[in-house]
Formats: structure tokens, sequence, C-alpha cells
């Protein structure tokens, strides 16, 4: 009977925010854990994801880096990898790359580096992405197949075999009972009202204007809805502002930061995504998981995560008319609500459980080990 390889990983995350890459990292360090590898989170003194990583039970390394390259920040930085050797560091953002990623190059170790990109926006076509990428990084891990197209699209000088598309998994134990509990009472205490969803950060890129107008309309009007936004983000304020200037205050409940998501997710009746650049998703598969339709665009990685016109309706990218008379036709008819419902429900149970990321991650490390780094030849 073969044994099993077990891998010592440092993963490195230098953002300060809460968001879709940092909760990736808990749940891959996790389940990798649980399947005995030892996985170490590297992130800043105080992050949000430190302190997640930590009620997991994770190790975790708190470390302030600052200037990109700069010796000050890579040779500790180095010197601890020397120290503490690892099989793989996974570097998650390019400032991360740019010093975790060179440190374990420069560490003199057979650490072999792994960069993932969690956003679907092109490589910037500067000579250092492209060093960094082909001679530091020994494979890249992309989030949707959507991203994968843009990467190669915006990096041509990128070998296509040093690139995996890993789908984000979510732990599906939290929707086998779902019970709504305080969330129904606090959005539908008199259950005469379809509660329209949005989960995610409160920026501009996410679009959450077009869905406040797209409510705010005159077909909207007399419909009995209610819109939950769960985040936090830097337009907050403006977004409360702006329900005051579309009348429609009072039909909006900000829930700040919500923890236990699919307790929220089963209390709302629809998600609506308005955004035309996503990572991976993970809002489409827990609402999924809940049982609930989605309203997105057909946009970045949505096709990939929901199934159109079975567990979705999607828009046109840029048509926002089409957006809202599909909110508008999911508000309208509970039976179009269900049947999609319950087609998302079993599509996220086949296809969205950690187990099938973290499978597809082992297989990507132990392909990634066996690789050598070397950069695409032309000509």
């Amino acid at each position: 009977m073969k044994t099993p390889i077990s891998y010592r990983i440092l993963v490195s995350d230098s953002i300060r925010i809460w968001g879709g890459a940092q909760r990736f990292i808990v749940e891959l360090a996790h389940g990798l854990t649980r399947r005995g590898h030892h996985v170490v989170i590297q992130t800043l003194p105080g992050s949000p994801l430190a302190e997640r990583a930590r009620q997991r039970g994770l190790p975790v390394r708190e470390v302030r880096v600052r200037a990109d390259a700069a010796p000050w920040t890579v040779l500790p930085l180095a010197l601890h990898i020397r120290r503490h050797p690892y099989d793989f560091v996974v570097t998650t953002f390019d400032k991360d790359l740019r010093t975790t990623g060179l440190a374990a190059r420069l560490s003199g170790t057979a650490a072999t580096v792994i960069h993932t990109r969690e956003c679907d926006d092109p490589v910037k076509n500067k000579t250092r992405y492209r060093w960094f990428y082909t001679k530091v990084a020994s494979h890249i891990i992309v989030n949707s197949r959507a991203t994968l197209a843009t990467t190669l699209a915006s990096a041509p000088w990128l070998d296509t075999s040093r690139v995996s598309v890993l789908y984000k998994g979510i732990d599906l134990t939290d929707y086998e009972s779902l019970d709504p509990g305080p969330w129904r009472k606090r959005l539908n205490p008199n259950g005469d009202r379809v509660v329209v969803g949005y989960a995610g950060q409160l920026i501009g890129r996410k679009r959450i204007d077009v869905l406040l107008r797209a409510l705010s309309s005159p077909e909207f009007a007399r419909l009995p809805w209610r819109l939950a936004i769960a985040g936090t983000g830097r337009d907050e304020a403006r977004l409360r502002t702006e329900t005051e200037h579309l009348h429609v205050g009072d039909r909006v409940e900000f829930c700040g930061f919500v923890d236990r998501i699919h307790q929220w997710m089963a209390a709302i009746d629809v998600l609506a995504l308005p955004s035309f650049i996503e990572g991976f998703g993970y809002v489409l598969a827990e609402a999924g998981a809940a049982g609930k339709p989605c309203v997105a665009y057909r946009a970045s990685s949505v096709p990939e995560v929901v199934v159109e016109g079975e567990t979705a309706l999607l828009a046109e990218k840029g048509n926002d008319a089409e957006f809202a008379g599909h909110l508008r036709r999911l508000v309208t008819d509970a039976g179009v609500r269900e049947r999609l419902g319950a087609a998302a429900r079993r599509d996220a149970f086949q296809r969205h459980g950690l187990d099938n990321m973290i499978d597809r991650m082992e297989e990507i490390l132990a392909n990634a080990k066996d690789t050598p780094n070397r950069p695409k030849r032309h000509g």
C-alpha cells in the first residue's frame, strides 16, 4: 500500500481585508491539514485572516511585509524559509510573489513557488511581472477558466502547461440542514416579502448601485421586495445615502459582516450579483447550496459557477435592463424561484464541495513538484 505524501506548505497573504481570497486560504489550509499536510499561514499582524485562521486551529506566522523585492523585506523571509524548509510556498497576491516568493527562491531550499490569481484581471504588461511569473513562480493557479483566458491573453509569454484551474469549494456540512433562525425574523418577520440578497464587499466594482437603481424603478415600486446587503467596505456610507436618495431606505437592510453566511443565505429568497468581475464567485455557490436562485451577468467566472437557465438567470454583460427584468421575474414568480433554487442546491452539492477542491489541489501540488521552472520559448 502506497504511503500518502505529506507536504510542508507556507501560504503567504499580505492583504489586510477579509474577502474571498482569504477565505480560500483558510479553507485550503484546513482541508490540507486534515489530509495530513503541515500548512502555515503567513499574514500581516492583526489581520482578519490571522484571527480566523487561529479560530480554526491553524498555525499563523504574522509578518510585516513592506517594500516589494527590497532586501530588508526579502532577506528575513528567506532566512525563515531556510531555517524552516517548505516543500511549497504559495503566494496569493503579486506583492506576495515579489516578496515571499522571491525569498523562497533565494533561500537555497527546494521550495516550489506556486502563485494564485484570485481575480479575473489581466496580468500587467511589465517586464517585472514577466520575470516574477516565469523566473520565480514554478506554477500558476487560476480560479476559473475565465481567469485562465484573461491571464493567457494578457501574458502570451506564459507557458500554458504551468497554469492550472482550481475551482473553489465550500464546506457543505453547514448546508445539509438549514435553519434561517434570527435572520428570517429580522429580514422578513411577517413572511410577506421576497428578500433579495447581496453578499460581498461594498466597493465600486461590485456595482451595487445598479441593483439599487433597479429596485427603485417604477416596475418594482408595488412589488413586495426587501433588499438585504451582507458585507462591509469603503462605499458603505455612500450606499446608505444612495438608498435615501432613491427613496428605498426603508426597504434596504445593511447587515454588516455576516460570519455564519449559510444562515443568512437560508433567510433570503434570491441572490443578486451585479458585478462584471469576480474571483471564483463564492456567494453563487453558497446561495446554490442554500437552495436559492441567482440573478447575475454572463461575465467573468459566473457562467462556470451557475448553470444558466437552470440554477440562475443571467443577463448579457452591460445590459442592466435585462438584469432588472430577470430580477423582477424572480421576485414575482415563486414557481421559478422554487424550480431554480432546487436545481441550484443539487448542483452545489454535486460540484462545489470542499473535498473536490482539496483533491484537485493535491493533484496540482504533485504535478508542480515534478515540473521544472522554465519559461516558454518562442520562435
